[in-house]
């Protein structure tokens, strides 16, 4: 190995031969300038040597001292007990991180030994990283999963409904997959009355997790009466390996959806793919269509709805306009209908028999009013005080008192008569001797 890294700098091999050789040599022959390297070509010579003897290289080990760039690219240390190396992940391929790397997790890269030449530090270029150890990724599913459920996040009675008629659908996923396709297609054909509102994310890698949590607090942000407010959330991406899928297993995406105002549909991978997304969600969908089924109603059905309600309603208002008309129809063909004339007579002769009838009893008490008033009226002049003086009668007062017997005069006593046509003085005398 030495030797090829001397040659691949340019510079022989030193031989094997004793010092006393080369000393003979150097007295047979002038001496010669000795070969100094740059350190420029030191670090080249040492990452080609590098590259070609560890080309493709798996590592097990630590992390250390993870960091991302502003750039995207991902730095990091594998250490074990006895060594560490220093290690790069460019930002393109950290898509392919299913989980939130920290320090002091088990991993194992793949990716190729070089040398960072402007340092002359060894390093690993990674292609890949999982975590390491048998069952290491169903063990942290199976962690969380009993850690969010015992925390009651996937609760039934905490699962909110989804609207019958969904005015707006948000929808979080790639905006370059086959997913968001079949998502529109679907509700383009059941539902086109409803508006699409897309947050477009990654669905994969490291940046995933957060960019997912972030789509979904950025909708439940909008106020409740914005024109941007969905009613309905579909998140989810198409099938892919269990590594493409795991930005749905992550913790921070399972707490938003729990804190989700609005209801979310769930719909990660295939039918047989199951996430954490899909305990949170409040609706589980086995792909990314059929939660745009689930999302809003099919407009063949609601057409199917709505003539069966037309139809109950033309019946409720055109049975009593039948049952009238049987009724009109039966009064038409019966025998009084045909008889009007007869039955007008009747009612003509019924009415003045009772008008007649009025009449005479009118005219009776008339009369008889006539006769009780004549009587009062004899009653009357004959109860009247001047009846006896037409008659020839006098009435005596005396002082303005009528006077009813004689004991009550006396001699000399000055009275009063009032006759039928006027009045008298007169004094009592006493007529005892005569």
């Amino acid at each position: 190995m030495a030797s090829d890294l001397f040659s691949s700098a340019g510079l022989d091999a030193p031989s094997s031969a004793s010092n006393e050789d080369r000393s003979s040599e150097q007295d047979a022959s002038p001496p010669e300038k000795e070969a100094v390297l740059s350190v420029t070509e030191l670090t080249e010579g040492l990452s080609s040597l590098v590259e070609k003897h560890y080309g493709d290289i798996r590592v097990e080990g630590e992390l250390s001292n993870f960091k991302r760039a502003a750039s995207g690219h991902c730095y990091f240390t594998l250490k074990d007990d006895d060594a560490q190396i220093r290690c790069v992940m460019w930002r393109y391929l950290t898509q392919h991180i299913y989980f939130e790397p920290e320090d002091g997790l088990l991993v194992q890269v793949t990716g190729k030994a070089s040398v960072y030449e402007r340092r002359g530090d060894l390093q690993i270029l990674v292609n890949s990283m999982r975590r390491a150890g048998k069952g290491a990724q169903q063990e942290a599913f199976e962690r969380l999963k009993r850690k969010l459920k015992e925390e009651g996040l996937f609760d039934r009675d905490r699962k909110k409904p989804l609207p019958t008629f969904p005015r707006r659908i948000g929808v979080a996923t790639s905006g370059e997959g086959a997913a968001l396709q079949d998502v529109l297609s679907v509700l383009e054909r059941r539902f086109p009355a409803a508006e699409v509102i897309l947050c477009p994310v990654p669905v994969q890698g490291i940046d995933a997790p957060k960019a997912i949590a972030n789509a979904i607090a950025r909708f439940n942000a909008v106020p409740a009466d914005g024109d941007q407010r969905v009613d309905v959330l579909i998140i989810g991406r198409g099938g892919g390996s269990a590594e493409d899928l795991w930005a749905f297993n992550e913790e921070i995406v399972a707490r938003t959806m729990a804190d989700s105002d609005i209801p979310i549909i769930s719909a990660v991978g295939h039918e047989t793919d199951v996430s954490i997304a899909d305990f949170v969600a409040d609706k589980r969908a086995a792909t990314p269509s059929m939660a745009a089924e689930i999302a809003v109603p099919d407009r063949r059905d609601l057409e199917l709805q709505v003539r069966g309600l037309v139809d109950r309603l033309r019946d409720a208002t055109t049975r009593p306009i039948q049952d009238a008309r049987r009724r009109v129809r039966h009064l038409v063909d019966s025998r009084a209908f045909h008889e009007p004339i007869r039955r007008l007579r009747d009612m003509q002769q019924r009415l003045d028999g009772a008008v007649e009838q009025l009449h005479r009893s009118a005219r009776r008490l008339v009369e008889d009013r006539r006769h009780q008033v004549e009587r009062l009226q004899d009653r009357l002049h004959a109860a009247h005080p001047e009846a006896p003086l037409r008659r020839g009668y006098a009435m005596v007062e005396r002082d303005g008192d009528i006077v009813r017997t004689a004991a009550s005069l006396s001699p000399g006593d000055r009275v009063r008569l009032r006759l039928a046509d006027g009045h008298r003085t007169a004094d009592i005398v006493d007529d005892t001797g005569a």
